[in-house]
């Protein structure tokens, strides 16, 4: 999609969707809503004194113009009330009326951004045009899919974001430049998450993150299953053992501060399809666990982005692959494996696997020189019902560092809620036979994944992302459209940013 700029008067832009806005607590149609509602005769005036158009957030009424002005159509959107309203919810809003707009077939969107939320130091100019931009790229984002069509879908080809003349140009450039960065990346890791598990295995994982890695210039190296015997990946290998693609571990670095001995790791949970093992998961909705691979697909599509923007930072990405199936080599229920860290590890649970994928990724990351750690990952069901879909699950070692990780969340928009880590909830993870084990049944299971792979840490600096119920949207929602999410991407971009800035 080209994003163009434009300084002219907003109801003298030729344009086939107008998008103006209005808050329900609003008395009248103001800025660029009322030079539009003058220039059609006030309208928009009209329907909202007869109630059709409210205000509230989300909704989008859709005007003919009939020759009053030279934009062919004007979509209505309503904010909700003005005094909740943010930068990360006008960009759910963008993303809600240019959705609907390319629905309808239009292919050419313009949105008028004034100056007033920096006048009032609100908000600052850059945020602003990032998340308008952001929400136009997000929400009009469609999986290509493997439908044979007749006919091309609907695309919004051209998005033309009108600017007040206060604005400063480097300001307007920036938000510009950031938005591409990270629209880019979100929608990469949405692809990666949208494939089938036949075109998404580990082996295919590794030569996407190889296509990342030479298109931004990153350091990579893929481990095959030879290499991580040699290593002593024995939690990775146990897992992959089913199955007929073998396992990988993915490695990518970024080396932006050669004056820095810090080194941030991402860690990101990659299995490409998820059975359960032999403790088999449900039919029902099992091909949902194509996406249990979201947390690779946002580590990469982070790196992405981090190769493009090229902070002042260090950055290994450590991503490990594999399927998690079926047959007569399986990982069976009180089979004891040998990690990469060295712990013994007693298994509980065959559908308890991307803990032990991680333990291995985790302590990997450690030994190439990581000093903070997140790592990223769909781990559990039970993160649902505790959270629902709309928050990501967080639990931490140090407190400090996941003050920057929720820092870093805010900045991006993405709602992350900490989890608890009480002493008390390391006697799930004990075991009578191994150091540690990987279920404790169904009492605080979210909690249970997490302090597990926390085990894998020690004393290093880590958080833990669960995103099992953010990861995907079973329908439209703000800047999601249905599918995969692009979940943690923004927030691992912020978060290499703040903390080269340190």
């Amino acid at each position: 999609m080209k994003v163009k700029i434009s300084k002219e008067t907003i109801s003298s832009m030729a344009t086939d969707c107008l998008i103006v806005t209005y808050c329900e607590d609003q008395d009248t149609v103001k800025g660029y809503a009322k030079i539009v509602d003058t220039a059609l005769e006030h309208r928009i005036s009209l329907l909202i004194a007869e109630k059709e158009i409210r205000g509230t957030f989300g909704e989008v009424t859709l005007l003919h113009n009939w020759g009053k002005i030279p934009a062919k159509r004007t979509l209505v959107l309503g904010l909700g009330k003005e005094k909740e309203l943010t930068v990360a919810k006008v960009r759910d809003a963008i993303g809600i009326a240019a959705r609907y707009a390319q629905k309808r077939g239009v292919k050419n969107i313009t949105f008028g951004v004034s100056n007033y939320y920096v006048e009032k130091q609100l908000w600052n100019a850059v945020d602003i045009v990032q998340n308008v931009v952001e929400g136009v790229a997000l929400g009009t984002y469609t999986f290509a899919g493997y439908k044979k069509r007749e006919e091309q879908p609907f695309v919004i080809e051209e998005f033309i974001l009108g600017v007040d003349e206060k604005m400063e140009q480097s300001a307007i450039q920036a938000g510009l430049d950031r938005a591409d960065v990270a629209a880019y990346a979100t929608n990469l890791a949405r692809d990666l998450v949208n494939e089938p598990g036949n075109k998404m295995t580990p082996a295919i994982l590794a030569e996407r993150a190889r296509e990342v890695a030479h298109r931004r210039n990153l350091e990579i190296k893929v481990l095959d299953r030879e290499e991580l015997e040699e290593l002593g990946m024995g939690a990775l290998l146990a897992v992959g053992q089913a199955s007929a693609n073998a396992p990988k571990m993915i490695v990518m670095k970024y080396y932006g501060a050669a004056d820095s001995k810090e080194v941030l790791g991402y860690v990101g949970k990659g299995v490409t399809f998820d059975t359960g093992g032999i403790q088999v998961k449900p039919d029902e909705g099992m091909g949902e666990m194509k996406t249990d691979m979201a947390g690779a697909a946002a580590v990469i599509a982070a790196m992405d982005a981090i190769g493009a923007l090229q902070p002042h930072v260090n950055v290994i990405a450590v991503i490990p692959a594999c399927e998690n199936m079926i047959s007569g080599n399986n990982l069976k229920p009180a089979d004891v494996i040998t990690s990469f860290s060295g712990k013994t590890i007693e298994v509980v649970h065959t559908d308890a696997e991307g803990r032990l994928i991680l333990a291995d990724g985790v302590a990997y990351a450690k030994h190439l020189g990581a000093t903070k750690l997140v790592d990223v990952a769909t781990l559990t069901g039970s993160v649902i019902s505790a959270l629902g879909h709309v928050a990501t699950g967080m639990i931490t070692n140090n407190e400090q560092w996941l003050e920057e990780v929720k820092a870093a969340a805010r900045i991006a928009g993405e709602k992350m809620w900490q989890l608890p880590n009480f002493e008390e909830y390391q006697e799930y993870i004990q075991s009578e036979i191994a150091d540690i084990k990987n279920d404790a049944g169904r009492p605080a299971g979210c909690i249970q994944g997490g302090i597990f792979i926390g085990a894998f840490a020690g004393d290093t600096p880590w958080v833990h992302l669960d995103i099992a119920g953010t990861a995907t949207t079973d329908k439209d929602r703000g800047h999601n459209p249905t599918g995969a999410t692009g979940v943690a991407v923004r927030t691992l971009i912020q978060l290499a940013i703040r903390f080269g800035g340190k």
